[in-house]
This record gives C-alpha cells, structure tokens and sequence, in this order.
C-alpha cells in the first residue's frame, strides 16, 4: 500500500475522509475508529493512512504530496464504479467459497446454516450476501499476508521494529510496528530481530 496523506480545510472533510478509512475497516494507530475532532481543532489539517494500514494526523514523509480532498474524494467516485474488493483471512474466504458453493442445499440454506459466521466477517452482511448471489459488483479476495520484526531487549522485553522518521527505530507495542510483505520484511532482517505473522 502507498502512503496516502489528504489535505482537509473543515472538520466536516475530516470526517468524511475518515468515513471512507473506516468503511475500508482501517483505524487509527491504537486501533480505534473515532473521529478525534480535538485533532482537526488543535490546527491539524493533514490525515494520513500509512503503509501497514493505520491512520495518523498530523506531520508525513515529504516524498509523498498530499492531494486536496476534493481531488481524494473525486477518485473515491471512480473507485466505487468499480467492483468493491474486501480482502479477508484465507480461512474466512475458504468458508465463503463453500457457502457459495452450497452443495447440497440451497443458497438461502446454506446462508441460514451459516449466519453466525456471515454476520462476523466485519465487511457487512449485505456485501457478503451480494457477494453469495454472484453480484459482479462486489468481490472477495484473500488478504495479503503481512509479517513484523520483534527482538527481546537487554531487560527481557520484547519490542518491535518501526521507523521512526525514516531511521529504524523499535517500540514495545506491536500496534505500530513495522508491518510489511514477507520480501519487505525480510530486507531489514539481521541476526538480532526474528519475523512474526501480524495475525488477522
């Protein structure tokens, strides 16, 4: 994923931006879907979504330009002509295919049968149903597997890799570690950090 960084000018862009993140199931760093309005009120007017799929405010890598919202929104508009992919665990979208394929029973069977499980999956139940009756418009496919590195400490701890303003860095919490494709990850692997699974 690219960095993207939008400009917004009224709390009211700031939150429709962060509608979009959250309809995409993205968060801010320590995990919460909130709109935090103190940020846009204390004078921060740049959203960020990084590249292990969490939102930030505030300063971003210069060598990616923020576009204004209306261009952000514009292509919003153009992405939603098209089919709307949801990326999900290899398990969930395995359990899909067989609901879908409902063999020995009917769609609505099958969908009964496992309604417990459709209404977990954090997409949507109407997108999954759609997706279970074949509408071309909305896809499923299995989420990208992504990895971080952790290492334990001269105390006994263990903390994460991240970046800290392009310098690697580490932290003790997992949530905003370095999270990246398995070939990225393991381009800043050394002797001290081991690789581990980011689960689902």
């Amino acid at each position: 994923m690219i960095e993207t960084v939008v400009h917004v000018t009224t709390l009211e862009q700031w939150k429709s931006v962060l509608d979009v993140w959250f309809a995409q199931d993205y968060r801010w760093n320590y995990g919460s879907k909130s709109y935090h309005e103190e940020y846009f009120e204390r004078g921060q007017r740049f959203i960020r979504l990084i590249s292990n799929g969490r939102i930030l405010q505030g300063s971003f890598n210069r060598a990616f330009k923020p576009v204004e919202y209306s261009e952000f929104m514009a292509q919003q508009k153009e992405d939603n002509k098209m089919a709307t992919v949801y990326e999900v665990s290899q398990s969930v979208f395995d359990e899909l295919q067989r609901i879908k394929a409902h063999e020995g029973t009917s769609l609505i069977g099958a969908i009964t049968l496992n309604a417990q499980f459709i209404k977990s999956i954090l997409v949507g139940n109407k997108a999954i149903l759609r997706y279970l009756a074949d509408d071309p418009a909305i896809e499923f496919k299995v989420k990208e597997t992504l990895y971080r590195l952790w290492r334990v400490d001269d105390t006994g701890n263990r903390v994460y890799m991240l970046f800290h303003f392009g310098t690697p860095d580490w932290s003790r919490g997992d949530y905003n570690a370095f999270t990246a494709p398995l070939e990225e990850i393991e381009k800043w692997q050394t002797p001290a950090w081991e690789i581990e699974k980011v689960d689902d």
